[in-house]
């Protein structure tokens, strides 16, 4: 049976420090009569583009190929290198996450096997630099305290199992070109869109074993921050055109924010208000200072302990508070109908791999 043809498309933008070893872990993975390495960097300012150059030349066995991505967003970027992608078969990935030695043609097999429209394989998540915080930052995230029930982020999550989202994906160009691609309204959230419009038309998703792929998480907790309030806001704009998609998870963040908020100005008013408040957020800090305990025990080092739980606390406060801010603002930018179409792609048949 004749190999199917590969592309690994990878969207970046100043990943200077990280694209060379992304790559490197990449170019053996595949036969290089059907594998390409197609980039679409977003107008870096740092090295990224020369880390890149030099990297293809001194690797010219494997077809790289850099593409500029002037829009700059992710699924811009995604849109683009899938355009110019030569393969049957799509493997996102992305400018500083470290896919294992056998991750593309695991992925190919459980496609294979499952005849899933989508597989993807577990996180292994590492910390972004050698801190307390850094390292507390990377457990926190991958605890179901921080992650809720997105399976692929938990730690020891062994994969083998239908789920609703996937890190990357690895997927027939056919299915993107019918879905019109990634909608390039949505600048986070972009792959959970993607996935749902393939949900909804009966297609699976398949969370794969014996393969992995190492995500470097952030490294402070203003980055933290930063990242998850970001989350927060493009999550509600990706509800305005997939109401249906929402998740327990993605609920449960923001109706914490805002029952402290209406009980916290309530009790200016009524005292038992106050009562409601101190009792939810006692409650609340109780399990996340058990959680980052566990943790703290987990990696042996006590002093982990506050960063854990403060990790913990910005998660959930951000994301809970970007998703009020976007309501807010949706109502301001509401798109109107379902989708709109403008944000999607035209598309073309896929051309051979030479």
């Amino acid at each position: 049976m004749n190999k199917p043809s590969v592309s690994v498309v990878i969207p970046c933008r100043n990943e200077e420090h990280f694209i060379a070893q992304v790559l490197e872990n990449l170019v053996d993975q595949y036969d290089n009569q059907s594998y390409e390495i197609v980039i679409a960097d977003g107008l870096s300012t740092d090295g990224t583009q020369q880390a890149i150059e030099k990297f293809i030349s001194q690797n010219p066995a494997v077809p790289i190929r850099l593409i500029e991505n002037e829009k700059i967003n992710i699924p811009a970027g995604l849109n683009i290198a899938i355009r110019e992608a030569r393969g049957d078969i799509i493997v996102r990935m992305d400018g500083h996450s470290f896919p294992s030695s056998n991750y593309v043609q695991q992925c190919i097999d459980t496609m294979a096997e499952t005849q899933a429209e989508v597989v993807g394989m577990p996180w292994r998540i590492s910390p972004g630099a050698e801190t307390v915080t850094a390292h507390a930052i990377a457990r926190s995230v991958g605890h179901a305290f921080g992650a809720g029930d997105a399976k692929y982020r938990l730690r020891g999550e062994s994969g083998g199992k239908y789920v609703d989202t996937v890190p990357f994906g690895v997927f027939k160009k056919s299915l993107w070109q019918d879905l019109g691609g990634f909608n390039e309204m949505l600048l986070t959230n972009e792959d959970y869109d993607f996935f749902y419009r393939i949900r909804r038309r009966n297609g699976r998703i398949y969370l794969g074993q014996g393969a992995y792929c190492s995500y470097v998480a952030r490294t402070t907790l203003k980055d933290l921050a930063d990242q998850y309030f970001r989350y927060g806001i493009w999550k509600v704009r990706m509800l305005k055109l997939n109401p249906y998609s929402i998740r327990l998870r993605q609920i449960v963040p923001p109706g914490f924010v805002l029952a402290l908020l209406v009980l916290g100005i309530s009790g200016l008013v009524f005292p038992i208000a106050w009562l409601m408040f101190l009792l939810i957020g006692g409650l609340y800090t109780l399990v996340a200072s058990y959680c980052s305990t566990r943790l703290a025990i987990e990696e042996r080092s006590l002093r982990s302990f506050p960063a854990i739980l403060s990790a913990f606390f910005v998660m959930h406060f951000t994301w809970g508070s970007g998703f009020l801010l976007g309501l807010v603002q949706s109502q301001k930018h509401a798109p109107k109908g379902e989708r709109n179409k403008s944000t999607l792609v035209r598309t073309h048949p896929s051309l051979p791999l030479t």
